[in-house]
């Protein structure tokens, strides 16, 4: 919500981001409004933080540099927050930070136990959702018209099956979270879709990815050739080339998609895995 003209801007939350980096362009926004002559600059100036280099804070909010602990604790001191808000801000920094979805773990849960935050009031359910292959693909499962419903027999439908303690524990998040609803002969979908931002993506996409390339290993030698599509093509490319083939492959997609709601009477439930990498280049 804009301000009332003539009003003070408010400085944003923190606890309402699960990105410091966005959070830093928002409060120096807010600043700069609030005060023309503030700037990155202005604030780098706090003796307290001790930054030696011009570029630094550009480059912090570019993501090619990260701050160390002794920085985390001067930072949290130099934007005036008090006591939680500072805790909420070092742990966001470690989260972001963090090189292995362990760690991402820990300290998303640390964020989590903030009663006002952002992780704790749409994210906390989710980042469990995105951290297994099986979640997704048995919320898809309880979509087809013959779907079972007792644990121990959804196990066994699934890709790599699965002990039926953890096919429950998928069931009550699914709950949990909306997306399926109890009925007289089992479970159904409920109307609701599962909705993430960019953001939040971007913290458990290596973890999923990662899921589902290993079930892609497995199926090479658990599938026969009529029941599974692999191919590979290794080619040379200029840039404005590569740019172009990553939008095809959007627009595949979306085709991919427009089948997929057109289609009737489904039976199965499919993985699409699609990899584009560097094989090769020149700088």
């Amino acid at each position: 919500m804009k301000p009332a003209p003539g009003a003070t801007p408010a400085l944003p939350v923190i606890t309402e981001y699960l990105d410091y980096r966005s959070y830093l362009k928002d409060f120096f926004k807010a600043r700069k409004a609030a005060q023309p002559g503030y700037s990155m600059r202005t604030f780098a100036r706090n003796p307290s933080l001790g930054i030696s280099s011009s570029s630094f804070m550009t480059n912090l909010l570019k993501g090619t540099r990260n701050l160390t602990q002794r920085q985390r604790l001067q930072f949290a001191k130099a934007l005036k927050l008090e006591s939680r808000q500072a805790e909420y801000f070092d742990f966001l920094v470690q989260f972001n930070q963090a090189k292995s979805i362990e760690e991402k773990n820990f300290f998303f849960a640390k964020l989590s136990k903030h009663n006002t935050s952002q992780a704790k009031l749409l994210l906390e359910k989710q980042y469990e959702y995105f951290a297994k292959w099986h979640h997704s693909i048995i919320w898809n499962y309880l979509g087809l018209e013959k779907a079972e419903s007792a644990p121990a027999r959804i196990a066994k439908h699934l890709a790599e099956e699965l002990p039926a303690a953890e096919v429950e524990e998928s069931l009550k998040l699914l709950l949990d979270m909306g997306l399926i609803a109890k009925k007289a002969n089992g479970f159904g979908l409920t109307d609701r879709h599962l909705v993430t931002d960019k953001v939040f993506m971007s913290k458990v996409a290596k973890a999923y990815h990662r899921e589902f390339l290993r079930l892609a290993s497995g199926a090479l030698d658990k599938f026969p050739p009529e029941q599974r599509q692999f191919n590979v093509l290794a080619f040379t490319v200029s840039n404005k080339g590569f740019l172009a083939v990553k939008e095809r492959i959007h627009a595949f997609l979306q085709e991919v998609r427009e089948i997929i709601d057109r289609d009737e009477d489904m039976n199965q439930v499919n993985v699409l895995n699609i990899q584009l990498f560097p094989g090769a280049r020149i700088p």
